[in-house]
């Protein structure tokens, strides 16, 4: 999974780069093609804002990733806690 999370962040990111340079290059040799050059820009944008819920996301992933490592130790630790108020219980009982 984390592999899978930092290969399309470097995507993103290189997709991002690609078009921000291809825009520079056609601003450069071909400055009336205003129709190409703003139908990437827009493009440029929407990736950006991609980029950023992509962020938020991977964060929030990461928090309940965590969150549930907590709760399954937590959970375990209170099994261990169970069965040995169980065999407690069980030596009391034979005690009696």
């Amino acid at each position: 999974m984390e592999l899978d999370l930092l290969s399309s962040r470097i995507n993103l990111n290189h997709t991002c780069l690609k078009l921000e340079i291809s825009i520079k290059d056609i601003k450069t040799k071909h400055p009336n093609r205003t129709d190409l050059i703003s139908s990437m820009e827009q493009s440029l944008h929407e990736i950006k804002k991609a980029m950023v819920v992509y962020q938020t996301l991977e964060k929030e992933f990461r928090t309940a990733r965590q969150m549930n490592f907590n709760l399954e130790r937590l959970n375990l630790e209170k099994i261990q806690e169970i069965q040995n108020l169980k065999r407690q219980i069980e030596l009391n009982n034979i005690d009696l």
